[in-house]
Order: structure tokens, then sequence, then C-alpha cells
């Protein structure tokens, strides 16, 4: 039974909350109104309606044909169904699925993933479910095996480190998904709970938490509630992967007491053991103490300052984290820590990521000095005809880079038209002097410039040769061929 608030007063439907009409059932009748008002011949029609669904009922669902009786008192029937083991309001359900908010059963109802009854004229979140119906049980049995697994938005807001804003981007790209159900801008996240077995869900889940650290499951440091001040006793081994200092070192530190916590000698079968705990309780010493540490720790960089050191974007070494090619500090135990992305520059992984790109920038810096060596060549071909004979030596050595070079132009419309000029770059508008820019240098990256530069000692030789033994000591047709044209003045 469904109940049409909004059209029995058009008032409500202008002025009530957003909260409020998202958990009024919808129209199942003609006309409804509230039991509390209207007068006495709407009260009769209400009467001869409900009647007329408890006899309806009566016939489909008899079990539960008793809330739509008008003849009973309304608290009466909330009684009797509360009477009933195997009918569940909504907040009873919910507390057997073992949800912590009622709405995510409200979203089910909405979605007809339950076959549920309502007493006349009452809002969706005062409904009865039957456990026993077949539709029911069936869904109910699915969730409370599901349930283990799952985990509603505050828990995964704390567990995998993720703010509300990045929660919902992931619900509205669907990169993660309600438990049965669709979300909707604008609906509290109360009103779902997510699967972590769901492939999308595990997927996104284990990429946010490569980029970002998650609290220790074992050691992170609650908020102290009602004074409670009881002993975290970290080990010093753990406190040293998290990049605070060397185990050494923070061992020393206690048996100094310069950090509280234990320091003691233990027999085991092997001999005589340290056993060295930090309490990361205190706040002034402890905490303090080693964010200290960490932050004189040459080893310990955030992210964004080793993409600097690097002369790379952060979206690059982000990207190279989610590949796998270096790993951050993964966990974190004190909620400052929460928005710190770390990473420890003597693990193995960033040893050999840090070299691959410092190999990578220097090279680079070759290619750059290489490419604009080559365009100096280029601009500087008109002064003598000598110089253009060299060009055209280079050009014929360097077949990759001639295709490269061509292939990116016909992909590129504009850059063909403003080739096609032949004009010195100064006497080129602004705007076409950038993108010729642009295009030497996207060719000089896909084709590299190993090739020029053996290609430009070539041709040195080859004129050398020239100006020592005479056009006959040419042995290469195609060269031989650029010096005939260059002895009769054809060098264009």
């Amino acid at each position: 039974m469904k109940i049409n608030l909004i059209l029995q007063n058009p008032t409500v439907k202008k002025n009530a909350p957003k909260a409020f009409n998202q958990f009024v059932s919808l129209p199942n009748l003609k006309s409804d109104s509230f039991i509390f008002t209207g007068n006495a011949e709407t009260k009769a029609r209400n009467r001869e309606e409900d009647l007329e669904m408890y006899k309806k009922r009566s016939q489909t669902n008899p079990k539960m044909a008793f809330l739509y009786n008008p003849d009973i008192p309304k608290k009466t029937r909330e009684q009797q169904a509360k009477d009933d083991p195997t009918i569940k309001d909504v907040s009873g359900l919910a507390k057997t699925m073992g949800l912590e908010s009622y709405l995510p059963v409200v979203k089910w109802l909405r979605g007809e993933k339950f076959d549920f009854d309502l007493i006349p004229r009452t809002l969706l979140s005062s409904a009865f479910i039957d456990t026993q119906s077949p539709q029911n049980a069936n869904f109910l049995s699915f969730v409370q095996e599901k349930m283990p697994n799952c985990r509603n938005y505050k828990q995964l807001e704390f567990e995998y480190n993720i703010s509300r804003g990045t929660l919902i981007q992931f619900l509205k790209d669907n990169s993660l998904r309600p438990l049965e159900a669709e979300y909707k801008e604008g609906e509290s996240l109360d009103s779902y709970v997510f699967d972590l077995t769901d492939e999308i869900n595990k997927s996104t889940l284990v990429q946010h938490a490569r980029l970002n650290p998650v609290p220790s499951k074992k050691y992170y440091k609650n908020e102290s509630v009602n004074g409670n001040m009881e002993p975290i006793y970290v080990p010093v081994t753990y406190l040293s992967k998290l990049g605070y200092s060397s185990a050494n070192h923070l061992a020393e530190l206690l048996r100094t007491k310069q950090l509280p916590g234990i320091y003691e000698r233990v027999q085991t079968p092997q001999g005589d053991k340290i056993r060295a705990l930090v309490d990361i309780m205190p706040y002034s010493n402890s905490e303090y103490v080693l964010s200290i540490l960490r932050g004189s720790n040459p080893n310990i960089v955030s992210t964004s300052k080793l993409a600097k050191n690097l002369n790379i974007r952060k979206t690059d070494l982000d990207e190279a984290i989610l590949n796998g090619e270096l790993d951050i500090i993964p966990e974190y135990i004190f909620k400052d820590d929460s928005k710190c992305v770390f990473i420890n520059l003597r693990d193995e992984k960033t040893k050999a990521f840090v070299d691959k790109k410092q190999f990578e920038n220097s090279l680079l810096q070759a290619q750059r000095k290489e490419a604009a060596k080559a365009d100096r060549l280029v601009r500087d071909e008109l002064n003598s005809p000598i110089q253009r004979l060299r060009m055209k030596i280079i050009w014929s050595l360097c077949p990759m880079t001639r295709f490269v070079a061509s292939d990116l132009a016909k992909q590129d419309g504009y850059v063909s038209s403003i080739i096609a000029k032949n004009l010195p770059d100064e006497e080129l508008p602004p705007k076409e002097q950038v993108i010729l820019a642009k295009y030497r240098k996207s060719y000089w990256s896909e084709a590299g410039t190993e090739e020029f530069s053996l290609a430009h000692k070539k041709a040195s030789e080859y004129i050398e040769l020239y100006k020592t033994k005479g056009i006959d000591a040419i042995d290469d047709p195609i060269i031989r061929n650029l010096f005939l044209d260059f002895e009769n003045g054809l060098m264009g």
C-alpha cells in the first residue's frame, strides 16, 4: 500500500524538505491523505478504499492483509506486526541484516528488491516486510551472505582513506558500485553499502590504495575517547618501515628514555633478544618526536617532491606507482598523516625507477642539444653552397628521421601547409612558428638523434674526402650524384 502526499497537498510539495519527500511512499490509490487530516467525507472515502485494498490483499497475501484493515486501530496493527517474529519493520530488518542504517533497506524497497506492505497513508520507512515470502527470503539470504565483505561509506572513508568527494566521484563514474542499488546524485550516502568482492569495486579500491596510504589495522592511533589513554605499543621494526628512522636508532632512543615505551632483553630459543616497542599514545613524547625524525630522514620524500626532483609531472609519477614501478609507504598510524604520501628512496624498486628517470633526463638533454644543433644547421643551409650540400648528404643518410618527420607532417594538414610555404622561421607568423617548433620537437623525440649524429659525421667525412681526392673517391652513387649537382651548380 502506497500513498501520495504530494497530490493531496500542493503546499507540502512546494515547501517540504527534500529529506522528507525522499521517504514518502509512492501512490497506489487515486486519492490518499494522512489519517490525522481531512474532514469526515475524506475519512469515509479513505475507509472505503482501505476496505477494498484489505479485501484484495486478503486474497493475494492474507498474512499481511491486516495492515490494511481500517476497522483495526493503526497502533494495534503496528503492534500485531511487531508481535510476529517473521514480520520486520524497516529498522528491524536493517538490524537483522547487520546494517548500521535503515536507509539501504528503504533504497531496496524503492528498487523493488523486497516485497513490502504499508499501512495506508504512512511513510515508506514505516513499511513491513514478510521475511518468509520467497522473494524476501531469497534477497535477505543473498544480502546476509554478502554482508561480511560489505562496508558502508563511513567505513570505506576510514579503511581506504577515501575523501567524501572522491567517493562521490567514484559513484558518479560507476567505478564504485553500491550493492544491488543504483547511485542517484543528491541521495544520502547512508543509503548504500558496498561489496568489496565486486570486481569493479575491488579494482577501484586497489588502485586508490596504491596512491594513498591506509590506516594501520593493528597500530592506528584512534582519537582518545572519554580520557582513555591506554598505551599503543608499536615495534621499532614497523616504525622503521614507515620511514621514521632505523630500527636500531629508535631502539637506542627507547633505551635512553628519549621515546616512551618498552626496552628490555628477553630470552628466546635463538638467544638474547632486544624487545623494543614505542608507546605512540603520548603526543609530545612520541608522535611529535617521530614526526621530527621522519622529517629529517633524507630517504623519505613526498611524491610531489620526488616528481619535482626528477623533473617529471606528478601525474606521470602517479601513473608509475599505479603500474607498480615503485611503491608508496602503504600505511600510517597517526590521523594527521592521512593526506601525506611518502616514498622511501632506499626501496629497491624506487632506486631502479629513479635511476631510469635520471638516465632518461640525461638522454633528453642530449637530444635537445642535438636537435638544437640540427635546427641551426637547417637555418644556416642557405648561407653557402657547401652547407647546402652538407645538409643534402645528411638528409640522404637519415631515412628513418625523414620518414618520421614526413609521417607526422601528413597527420597534420596545418603543419604541411606551413612547411609548403618554404619560408625562414622568422618570416612566419608567431603562431605558425610555435606550431613548427612543436612539430620539430615531436619528430626528434620520436626518431631520436642517433641517426642524425652519425649522418652528420659521415657527411663531414664525404666533404673532406671530396676536397682532398675529388669526386672519384666518392663510392656511394647517390652521394656522388649530389656532388655532381654541386659541381654543376644545380644544388637547390
